[in-house]
């Protein structure tokens, strides 16, 4: 027992990851989750311009429900901002809201909800619900108290999109074949060159005439092979089993997961050159995992978190992969809508192949 606390207290990592990976997970558990949605992004159509439509743009502004990011000219523009992310709410208010309430007649108001997380779009409903239910609170008081008949003056009509009949396994497959090809290439990787190091079998590869950037691509070749392998794997169970969908284009679907794969293949390595051994690699590798679990939105809205974390999230690569998948499988958008999250990605495999290159050299030099 006393060989094994000498060992892990001269270990120069490991003791600082044992520290490290629990402050991060209450941290993220502490803050970043939060299932209570607060300033949901909303397209509004206003075809009114009324005391009624003011009136319901107020109830959905308290508490902080709903923040109005996008308004549009059209009913059909309203969709299109759902279906390019500009907003995960629509709303449209018909014209001559205020006059049909003074008739007595109900106000037919079309609402479009962004269903590829049955949880969002639960919460999302049932904030609207209340707050419309608020303005037709107020505007039943005074007609009753006017002897008028009493008839809900708004009522909303809801659509659910992408995911009508919210099925949880449609939301969460595109999220495992993220979180899949995050594991496994990282941590194959990662593993299978220390493991080099520690059997003294890398200084046999650098005696050969093998260049340092050949040996590394031959290394990371085969996983590049397995870990595509897998994502169609559970791609195809996911389509015939779960019934998800493929909506979009599939040749954009696999060029944004080999991006991905391409650069966690690059950050296995790199954690490869910073670890001495295998326990420091796992470690290493569940340390650039948890925020691809927390802050990339494959469980945990996105839309719940701090600010902070939410600015954080920008730097998780799997928040672009997994907003690809479900844009392709679920929305079925295309390259005119994803072309950012391509660009995020081609970026993030291009720096980490650089630093690990870089990094990799430097080790071979030493």
């Amino acid at each position: 027992a006393e060989k094994e606390f000498l060992q892990i207290r001269r270990d120069r990592v490991l003791p600082r990851l044992i520290v490290l990976l629990p402050s991060l997970m209450l941290l993220l558990f502490g803050y970043a989750i939060n299932f209570t949605l607060k300033h949901i992004p909303l397209a509004l159509h206003d075809a009114a311009q009324d005391r009624i439509s003011q009136a319901l743009l107020a109830a959905l502004g308290e508490e902080e429900r709903f923040r109005l990011a996008y308004t549009a000219q059209t009913p059909e523009e309203v969709v299109e901002a759902v279906d390019r992310g500009r907003a995960r709410v629509g709303l449209v208010v018909p014209p001559g809201a205020l006059e049909r309430v003074r008739r007595g007649e109900s106000v037919a108001l079309e609402v479009y909800v962004d269903g590829t997380d049955p949880n969002f779009a639960f919460q999302a409903q049932a904030a609207l619900r209340r707050a419309i239910q608020e303005v037709n609170a107020r505007i039943q008081v005074g007609r009753a108290l006017a002897g008028e008949a009493v008839l809900p003056p708004l009522s909303p009509s809801l659509h659910t999109l992408y995911n009508p009949e919210n099925k949880t396994a449609w939301f969460m497959i595109p999220g495992i074949i993220g979180l899949v090809l995050t594991m496994f290439t990282v941590l194959l990787t990662a593993l299978s060159i220390v493991r080099e190091v520690e059997s003294r079998m890398m200084e046999s590869l650098l005696a050969s005439p093998l260049r340092p950037h050949e040996m590394v691509l031959g290394k990371v070749l085969p996983y590049l092979v397995i870990a595509f392998g897998v994502a169609l794997l559970v791609l195809a169970l996911g389509h015939w089993v779960f019934g998800v969908p493929v909506r979009g284009s599939l040749a954009l679907l696999l060029l944004a997961m080999f991006l991905f794969v391409l650069g966690s293949l690059a950050a296995g390595v790199l954690i490869s050159t910073l670890a001495r051994t295998q326990v420091q690699a796992v470690f290493g590798t569940y340390a650039y995992a948890f925020p691809t679990i927390f802050l990339s939105g494959f469980v945990f809205p996105i839309d719940g978190m701090p600010r902070f974390f939410q600015f954080l999230s920008y730097l998780v690569p799997a928040r672009y992969l997994i907003e690809v998948l479900r844009g392709v499988m679920l929305k079925g958008v295309g390259l005119g809508v994803l072309w950012p999250h391509l660009l995020a990605l081609a970026l993030f495999s291009a720096l980490v192949l650089f630093l690990a290159s870089a990094r990799f050299q430097r080790q071979v030099a030493v």
